[in-house]
């Protein structure tokens, strides 16, 4: 693949009009912060045009972005609890191992 990830890389798909308009930096630090939903909804308004979440989530597995696990997510929980295997979320960073039971403890 020496397109960047992109198998054919055709110039009107609506990845390469946010590649080259926007640039990666700026859509990884949208998808990073607000994750593919939100930054879809953000970059549409911003650029008058519909931007589906499923542009924004190919993006991100083409280019491996990852970010860090949002604290309120229902995965968080999981994973706290031992129900979430992390390696099936390749995109979202957990928290250390050993930080997993840390507000389980209880001081005597």
């Amino acid at each position: 693949m020496d397109n960047n990830g992109i198998r054919k890389l055709r110039e009107n798909t609506m990845t390469q009009k946010l590649l080259k308009n926007i640039g990666e930096d700026r859509l990884k630090e949208l998808w990073v912060r607000y994750g593919m939903y939100k930054s879809a909804e953000l970059l549409s308004v911003e650029l008058q045009e519909y931007i589906s979440f499923s542009t924004m989530r190919y993006l991100s597995q083409i280019k491996n972005w990852q970010r860090p696990i949002n604290k309120l997510s229902p995965l968080y929980t999981g994973y706290l609890a031992g129900n979430v295997d992390p390696s099936q979320f390749k995109h979202l960073i957990f928290p250390l191992e050993e930080n997993k039971n840390e507000h389980n403890t209880i001081s005597r």
